[in-house]
């Protein structure tokens, strides 16, 4: 399918917020948002957010920023980072983090390739190779990269309690019979299953009412057909 421009804006009805954004692609290509803030909620309750395709852009790049920020420009600065997931409302010159590490990648690899036509640069990265220490995996490497830090941290917080090392059988040990001692408390296990009990009232079940849909290379699960070329069914 052909790629195109779009903006969208994401409605959040549990904090009954919003984020305005833009994409090169389709609609169905699994894509959400740059937002880190956005994506972190997203991702931990699915089930909340709703998005609508404010605009259409099949013309270019250029033409699909004007229109974000077109959009963007309908907020209001008190409204940032509260009302909406956006902090900034200027034109930007990027689409998607990926496609800047992307950008970042090619430029880096470019650079290299001409730096090691050079015959000088290319004798000082193998001289280089010689004195590299390598052994970073080492467990002699490692040990003393964690002294290192225990030395260091000491120093730091001198206050700070020394801890029993997670994972260890001794710490297991306590944990569990702290654990078993709590459940035979009188009461504690009723308690925490009525705080659970509360915490799921009115909560909306993430997956009742939906359906597996696949567009042969992956599957998701929603209420409706997530677009023209997804079928029912799961792979």
């Amino acid at each position: 399918m052909e790629k195109y421009g779009f903006v969208y804006i994401w409605r959040d009805r549990k904090h009954n917020r919003y984020y305005i954004g833009s994409h090169w692609g389709t609609e169905c290509d699994g894509y959400v948002c740059s937002s880190k803030w956005m994506n972190k909620s997203y991702n931990r309750r699915p089930e909340d957010f709703k998005r609508k395709i404010l605009v259409k852009i099949y013309s270019s790049k250029n033409e699909l920023l004007e229109q974000e920020y077109k959009w963007l420009s309908l907020i209001s600065d008190e409204e940032l980072g509260k009302k909406y997931y956006n902090f900034t409302k200027h034109k930007n010159g990027h689409w998607t983090a990926e496609d800047y590490e992307k950008d970042i990648r090619r430029r880096i690899s470019l650079k290299t390739k001409e730096a090691m036509q050079k015959l000088e640069v290319k004798q000082n990265y193998k001289e280089g190779l010689k004195t590299r220490d390598c052994r970073s995996s080492d467990l002699e490497v490692r040990t003393k990269i964690s002294e290192s830090m225990k030395k260091t941290m000491a120093e730091k917080f001198p206050n700070r309690k020394q801890r029993d090392k997670f994972g260890s059988e001794e710490y297991c040990k306590k944990m569990a019979e702290k654990t078993k001692q709590l459940w035979l408390k009188s009461g504690h296990r009723e308690s925490v299953g009525k705080k659970i009990s509360q915490s799921l009232i009115g909560r909306p079940s993430p997956v009742k009412n939906t359906f597996w849909w696949n567009n042969g290379l992956k599957n998701t699960r929603k209420a409706e057909c997530p677009g023209p070329e997804w079928i029912r069914g799961k792979l």
